[in-house]
C-alpha cells in the first residue's frame, strides 16, 4: 500500500496527541456547588420498585404500563445557566416500550411553571437492552422562564432494571482552550483519514469498482463511528423500531447490542474488500491497516460529544477486519490450488 509507513508515522503521532489532550484538558470547568441531593421522591407497585442505595438508585419494572420512576427538585439557577449531569449507570433485560422515549434514562426537566418544557433538550442517556457500567454526562442551558428544575431517574413505560451510581449536576462553563484543542484534534484525525482514502486509490488501479467499494466501506465506517451521541441514538433507535429490534425472535438471531453488529459488519466488509485489493501484499500490512482504522476511528470519538473511546470497539471492530480478511485469502488460495490442480 502506497503511503504504508507514512499513515503508520502520523497515526502514531496524533495518537500520542489526542491522548495528550484529552488528559490535560477538561471540557468543562465547575463553577458552583454541587446542586443533587439525593433527596429522591418516588412510588412503587406491585410490579416496580426503587431502591435508593448509598451512592445512587436502583430501579426495577416487571410492567410496561407503570414503570419506575425517581425525581428530585433541585436547587434554582439563574436562566443561561449551564448544568452538567453526570452518572454511571448501566441496566439490564430493558425492553423499550411503544415510543422512541419509552426506555432507561436520566432525565432534567425544565418547568416553567405550567408544565414541563419537554421541548427543551432534556435527556442525558437513554438506555435499552443491557449495558455494562459507563459514565455517561451531558451539559444543558437552562432556559428563560424556567421557574424550577428536577432530575428524573426513570424506566418510563419500558421493563428491565436500572442501576445508577456517583450522580452529580453542577454549574459549568465549557474551556475554551478545550474547544481549539477539540477542534484542531479533529481536522488532524479528518485529514488524516482523507490521506487514509487517497491511499487506497492506488491500490489495485485496474480495478476500479474494487477500489469504489473499499472507499465506500471506509466513508460508512467513519460516517458511523464519528456521529455526536444524540445522533447515533435517534438512527439506532429508529433502525430498532424498523426491525423490531427488542423482539425475542431477533435477539434469537443476534443477541448484541446493534450498535456493536454495526461495528462487526461494517469492518468484515472492509477487510474483506481490503485482502481483495491486498491479495499480493503481506497479511501483517493488511492486519496492521485494519488496526490503524480500528484504533484511528476510536481515539477521534475521545473529542466527539456524546462517544466514548472503547476498547472493547476497537477489539470487535479488528476481530471483523481480521476475520473478512481471513475468509476471503482462504477462498482465493482455495481457488488457486483448484485452478493449478485442474491444469
Amino acid at each position: 500500500m502506497p503511503l504504508f509507513k507514512t499513515n503508520c508515522f502520523l497515526f502514531i503521532l496524533l495518537a500520542i496527541a489526542t491522548l495528550i489532550s484529552h488528559t490535560r484538558f477538561e471540557q468543562y470547568v465547575q463553577i458552583g456547588p454541587e446542586l443533587q441531593t439525593a433527596d429522591w421522591k418516588f412510588r412503587t407497585t406491585e410490579s416496580s420498585r426503587v431502591e435508593v442505595t448509598e451512592n445512587g438508585l436502583n430501579l426495577f419494572s416487571s410492567d410496561a404500563k407503570t414503570g419506575a420512576s425517581a425525581l428530585q427538585h433541585l436547587p434554582m439557577v439563574k436562566p443561561g445557566t449551564v448544568l452538567l449531569v453526570s452518572a454511571d449507570m448501566r441496566c439490564a433485560n430493558v425492553k423499550a416500550g411503544i415510543k422512541p422515549w419509552n426506555s432507561a434514562r436520566l432525565l432534567l426537566a425544565q418547568n416553567d411553571g405550567k408544565k414541563d418544557r419537554w421541548d427543551l433538550p432534556h435527556a442525558a442517556v437513554a438506555l435499552t437492552g443491557t449495558h455494562d457500567w459507563k459514565n455517561y454526562r451531558k451539559a444543558f442551558i437552562i432556559a428563560p422562564g424556567i421557574q424550577s428544575i428536577g432530575l428524573i431517574a426513570q424506566l418510563s413505560q419500558s421493563t428491565g432494571s436500572l442501576q445508577i451510581k456517583n450522580i452529580h449536576v453542577y454549574p459549568v462553563y465549557e474551556n475554551p482552550d478545550y474547544k481549539w484543542v477539540r477542534d484542531i484534534i479533529l481536522l488532524a484525525w479528518g485529514a488524516y483519514f482523507l490521506l487514509f482514502t487517497g491511499s487506497f486509490l492506488f491500490i489495485d488501479k485496474k480495478n476500479i469498482l474494487v477500489r469504489f467499494l473499499l472507499v465506500s466501506a471506509f466513508i460508512a465506517i467513519i460516517a458511523g463511528t464519528t456521529l455526536p451521541g444524540d445522533m447515533k441514538n435517534l438512527v439506532s433507535s429508529e433502525v430498532k423500531t424498523q426491525i423490531d429490534a427488542d423482539s425475542e425472535s431477533f435477539k434469537t438471531i443476534i443477541p448484541w447490542d446493534l450498535s456493536k453488529v454495526w461495528h462487526l459488519g461494517f469492518f468484515f466488509l472492509f477487510g474483506l474488500i481490503l485482502s481483495v485489493m491486498m491479495k499480493k501484499a503481506p497479511i501483517l500490512q493488511t492486519i496492521t491497516i485494519i488496526l490503524l482504522l480500528a484504533g484511528g476511528t476510536e481515539f477521534a470519538q475521545l473529542f466527539i460529544e456524546g462517544r466514548t473511546a472503547l476498547l472493547s470497539d476497537f477489539f470487535i471492530d479488528a476481530a471483523g477486519g481480521v476475520t473478512g480478511m481471513i475468509l476471503i485469502r482462504a477462498f482465493i488460495s482455495n481457488r488457486q490450488e483448484n485452478t493449478a490442480a485442474s491444469t
